[in-house]
């Protein structure tokens, strides 16, 4: 199944963002310095971002980021520095980020940290890829 056969089993459930724009998406494969998953961008192709429940802790993500926001927040939460190995990719709205763990290689599993004490150790899994996650939205 495609990650939006996926989203779109779930569209009662959670609410999906416009697709982003293939300027966003060249623009992040252009800055980023490692590939990111192909589901992952299929997934922005379809809904840039989004918002809803998941069904293990922390329970609900505030914001997946757009395509335009994921550099920026990265940046701005110094995730390379206080967390190095991890890329964020959304929030829960309660104090944790949600990452890829790309400590090994691909697929990344999706995990949350604390935004406050942001460190390896306090990684809480979440889902073992991000096609995974995306299999939860909407859920609780």
């Amino acid at each position: 199944m495609s990650i939006s056969e996926i989203v779109k089993a779930n569209l009662s459930k959670w609410h999906p963002a416009a697709p982003a724009s293939k300027a966003a998406i060249a623009n992040l494969i252009n800055k980023v310095r490692f590939e990111l998953p192909s589901d992952y961008l299929d997934f922005l192709r379809f809904s840039n971002g989004g918002c809803g429940d998941i069904p293990v802790q922390p329970w609900c993500f505030d914001g997946l980021w757009t395509a335009e926001e994921l550099l920026e927040f990265n940046r701005d939460y110094e995730v390379a520095e206080f967390c190095p190995g991890f890329f964020g990719i959304g929030s829960s709205g309660g104090g944790e980020m949600f990452a890829f763990d790309m400590r090994n290689k691909q697929p990344w599993p999706v995990v949350a940290l604390p935004f406050i004490g942001m460190e390896a150790k306090a990684v809480l899994p979440v889902a073992r890829n991000f096609c995974s996650f995306v299999e939860m939205f909407g859920h609780k």
